[in-house]
C-alpha cells in the first residue's frame, strides 16, 4: 500500500519532468553556470505567469543571455522568461545567482518575488535602464527536485543600445555561483577595469600637463602644444568612461558614446599631426585617407550594425601604420632621433593587431587586455622618450657651443685687452697733446689780455708822459729867461719866474708819480698770480681796469667812442680776493662788453632806420653790497647775446668771435676764477638788441 502511494507521489513529478525542458545543474564549478538553456518567453504581463503550476510549453524558447543586439526582435513592453530548474540538493545552501541585464526586471522563484531590479510601470515612465553589471544576491531554492525562476522584465522605451566602445549591453545574463567566487569574477570583471581606466586617465593627465608646460617654455614649438591637446582629449576620454561605467543610468550612454567618438577620432587627428610634425614630414596622402576613414567611421559606428568594428579595427590600424610611416620616412632621412618613434609605432602597431586578435578569442581571450594598454601607451612614451632625448642633444650642443663661446671670448677679452692698452696710450698721448694745446690757448689768452691792458696803459701813460716832456722843456726855457734876469740884475723878475718854476716841477713830480702807479699795475698785472687772497678796494680795481680796457680798445681802433659809466658803492668795504685774478675777470668782462657795443655801433652806421644813428655805445660798470655779498655788475648795450647760446658761453673754447680774434677761453678762465678760486657765482642776463649784463657775486668775509 505504502508503495503504491509513494509512485503516485513521484508519477506526476516525473510526468512534468517528461513534458518540460529542465536545466539540470549537479556542480558548480569556480566560474559558476551560466543560465542560457531552457528558457521560454512570451510578450505580456500577468502575475500568474510566475507561478510554479503555470503550463508555458507555449511559449517560444529563447536563450536570454544574448546583447540586446543580437537578440531576436522583441517589443520594448513588459515580457516574460520562464526555466525549470533541478539542482544538486547539496548545491541548494552554497550558491548566489549573479544578474547583468540592460533594463528593470523582478525575479521569482516558485512564484515567490525574491529581487527586484529598477522599476516597470504599466505606463513605462518610470522605467530605468541599469547599468549593465552583475548584482549578486541569494538564491532561496526550496529542496523540491525541481524549481520554477521566472522573470518579469522590460527595456526602456527610449534606449538606444549600440556596440560602440565595446558596451555589452546584455538582455538577461544570469549565473548560478558560490558567494567567493561572485565576489571575485565581479573583480576581475570589472573592478581590474575600473583600475585600469584611472591609471590611463592619470597618465594622459600628467603627460598632458607636461607637454602643455613645454609648449609654455615654448612657444614656438606648437608640436608641443599638439601632444598636450591629444593626451589631454584622452584623458578627458577615459574620464567619462570611468563616470559612464559608475552610472546606474543608461539612457544618455549612447548619446555619450557617439560625443566621446567624435572626440577620440578628432584626438587621433591630432596625434598624427603632431607626429607628422615632430617628424618634419608633409602631409601625405596616407594622411588625409586616414581623415577620411575616421569621418566615415562616425556614421558606421551610429547607424550600422557591427559598424564599431569599421572604426575600430580600421581607423585605428590605419593611425598606427601613419605614425609608424611618419618614423620611417623621417628615420630614413637621417632625422635625428626618428628611431624612437619608429619603434613606438612598431609597438604601437603590433600591440594593436595582438588586442584585435585579443577580441576576438583568437589569443589568450580570457587574459588582461595587457596589449590594449601597451597600444595606447606606446606613442605618448616614446614622445616622452624622444624629447628627453633630443634635450640631451641639446643640451651637449650647448654646452660644447658654450665652451666654444668662451674660448672666443677669452680670446676677444685678449684682444680687447691688447686694443684697451693700445687706446690707452693714445689716449693718453692726445691728452698730452690736448693740454699742451690748451695750455698754449690760455697762456694766448693771457697775453691777448696783456696785449689789450699793455695797448691800453700804453696810451694812458703818454699822458703824464707828455705833460712831464711839456713842462720839462717850458722849465729849460724858463731857467734861461732866469738865468738873463738874474744878469740883468732884476732879481724880482727872477724870483718870479722860480716861482712858476716850482710849479712846474711839482706837476712833473705829479704826472710822474701817475706814471709810475699805472707801471706798477702792469707789472702786477703781468706777474703770475701768488694765490694769496688780501684786502682789494674793488672799485678802484674796476675803475682802473674800464679805463685800461678803453684805452687799450683805442690803440687798436681810434675811431671807437664809447660812454663809460659807474655806479659804484661809496660805502663798499675792501673784499679779500686775489686782484690779479680778479682783475683778468673785470678786464675780459668789459673787453666783452666793449666788443658788443663796438660790433653794435657798427652794425647801426648807415642803417635806414629811424633813430639808428641815435645810438651811444655804452658800458657800464657798478658795485653793490647786499648783506654779506659784493656784487660787481658789468653792463653793456650792445646786441645781447641769443637764448640758444647762453648756455654755452661758459664752456671752453666756445666763442662768437671771428677766427682769430678770440680762443674761447676768456669767459671760462673768468667763471673758474670766480667760482673755484673765489668761491664766489658768475652769471649773465642778456636780451637781444637790449645789451648784456654779467653779475659777479663775491661772498665778503
Amino acid at each position: 500500500m505504502k508503495k503504491i502511494l509513494l509512485l503516485l507521489l513521484v508519477l506526476p513529478v516525473y510526468i512534468f519532468a517528461q513534458q518540460r525542458e529542465v536545466f539540470r545543474i549537479d556542480s558548480l564549478p569556480k566560474e559558476g553556470v551560466v543560465l542560457n538553456k531552457g528558457w521560454r518567453w512570451h510578450i505580456g504581463d500577468d502575475p500568474d505567469f510566475a507561478k510554479f503550476n503555470f503550463d508555458d510549453s507555449q511559449w517560444e524558447s529563447i536563450d536570454p543571455s544574448q546583447e540586446v543586439s543580437s537578440m531576436p526582435v522583441i517589443p520594448k513592453g513588459i515580457n516574460w522568461f520562464r526555466l525549470h530548474l533541478s539542482i544538486n540538493q547539496d548545491l541548494l545552501n552554497q550558491m548566489v545567482i549573479m544578474v547583468r541585464q540592460s533594463g528593470a526586471s523582478e525575479i521569482y522563484i516558485n512564484g515567490k518575488l525574491i529581487h527586484k531590479i529598477g522599476k516597470i510601470s504599466q505606463n513605462f515612465r518610470k522605467i530605468e535602464a541599469i547599468n549593465p553589471r552583475y548584482k549578486s544576491f541569494s538564491f532561496p531554492c526550496n529542496k523540491d527536485s525541481v524549481q520554477v525562476l521566472a522573470v518579469r522584465y522590460t527595456l526602456h522605451p527610449r534606449m538606444l543600445y549600440s556596440r560602440m566602445f565595446s558596451h555589452s549591453y546584455h538582455f538577461l545574463h544570469l549565473r548560478l555561483i558560490t558567494p567567493y567566487h561572485a565576489t571575485e569574477l565581479s573583480y576581475q570583471l570589472f573592478g581590474s577595469n575600473d583600475e585600469r581606466t584611472i591609471a590611463r586617465f592619470s597618465l594622459f593627465l600628467l603627460l598632458g600637463v607636461l607637454y602643455f608646460a613645454l609648449f609654455l617654455f615654448n612657444k614656438s614649438k606648437k608640436v608641443y602644444l599638439y601632444f598636450s591637446l591629444y593626451a589631454l582629449f584622452y584623458a578627458f576620454i577615459w574620464y567619462v568612461f570611468d563616470l559612464e561605467n559608475k552610472n546606474e543610468h543608461l539612457i544618455y550612454w549612447f548619446y555619450i558614446d557617439c560625443f566621446l567618438l567624435i572626440v577620440q577620432i578628432a584626438t587621433v587627428f591630432i596625434l598624427l599631426k603632431a607626429v607628422y610634425d615632430l617628424m618634419e614630414q608633409n602631409l601625405d596622402l596616407l594622411f588625409y585617407s586616414i581623415i577620411i576613414i575616421g569621418l566615415l567611421s562616425i556614421p558606421s559606428s551610429i547607424w550600422v550594425k557591427n559598424g564599431f568594428l569599421f572604426f575600430s579595427i580600421g581607423f585605428f590600424t590605419m593611425a598606427n601604420l601613419a605614425v609608424l610611416v611618419a618614423a620611417i620616412k623621417a628615420f630614413l632621412g637621417n632625422k635625428r632621433g626618428a628611431w624612437i618613434i619608429a619603434i613606438g609605432g612598431v609597438v604601437y602597431l603590433i600591440s594593436w593587431v595582438m588586442f584585435i586578435l585579443q577580441i576576438y578569442g583568437l589569443i589568450s581571450p580570457n587574459q588582461p587586455l595587457y596589449y590594449f594598454e601597451i597600444a595606447f601607451y606606446s606613442v605618448p612614451i616614446a614622445v616622452a622618450i624622444y624629447l628627453g632625448y633630443e634635450s640631451g642633444l641639446t643640451n651637449s650642443m650647448l654646452q660644447q657651443k658654450l665652451h666654444e663661446n668662451e674660448a672666443l671670448a677669452f680670446e676677444k677679452q685678449q684682444i680687447l685687452s691688447s686694443q684697451n692698452e693700445t687706446l690707452e696710450r693714445q689716449v693718453e698721448q692726445r691728452t698730452a697733446e690736448l693740454r699742451a694745446s690748451q695750455a698754449q690757448l690760455i697762456q694766448s689768452e693771457k697775453l691777448a689780455s696783456l696785449g689789450e691792458l699793455t695797448a691800453g696803459i700804453a696810451h694812458e701813460i703818454q699822458n703824464p708822459l707828455n705833460f712831464v716832456n711839456n713842462f720839462a722843456e717850458v722849465s729849460a726855457e724858463m731857467l734861461d729867461e732866469m738865468h738873463e734876469e738874474l744878469e740883468k740884475g732884476d732879481t724880482i723878475e727872477a724870483i718870479a719866474i722860480a716861482t712858476d718854476l716850482k710849479t712846474n716841477l711839482e706837476k712833473i713830480n705829479h704826472h710822474g708819480q701817475r706814471a709810475s702807479s699805472i707801471v706798477k699795475g702792469m707789472l702786477e698785472h703781468s706777474r703770475a698770480s701768488t694765490g694769496v687772497k688780501e684786502p682789494t678796494d674793488i672799485n678802484a680795481l674796476a675803475d682802473e681796469y674800464l679805463r685800461l680796457a678803453y684805452h687799450g680798445l683805442r690803440a687798436k681802433d681810434s675811431s671807437f667812442n664809447a660812454a663809460m659809466e659807474t655806479h659804484f658803492d661809496s660805502d663798499l668795504p675792501k673784499v679779500e680776493v686775489i686782484p690779479q685774478d680778479i682783475g683778468r675777470v673785470l678786464l675780459n668782462l668789459i673787453n666783452n662788453a666793449f666788443y658788443a657795443v663796438a660790433e653794435r655801433s657798427r652794425s647801426t652806421v648807415g642803417a635806414p632806420l629811424a633813430g639808428a644813428q641815435s645810438y651811444v655805445p655804452t658800458v657800464t660798470i657798478s658795485t653793490q653790497k647786499i648783506d654779506n655779498q659784493i656784487l660787481i655788475m658789468v653792463q653793456d648795450n650792445g646786441n645781447g647775446i641769443p637764448d640758444s647760446i647762453k648756455d654755452k658761453i661758459f664752456q671752453p673754447f666756445f666763442t662768437t668771435k671771428p677766427t682769430g680774434q678770440g680762443t674761447g677761453l676768456g669767459l671760462s678762465l673768468a667763471y673758474d676764477i670766480v667760482t673755484k678760486g673765489h668761491g664766489g657765482t658768475l652769471e649773465v642776463v642778456s636780451n637781444e638788441r637790449e645789451g648784456t649784463t654779467f653779475v659777479m657775486t663775491l661772498e665778503q668775509v
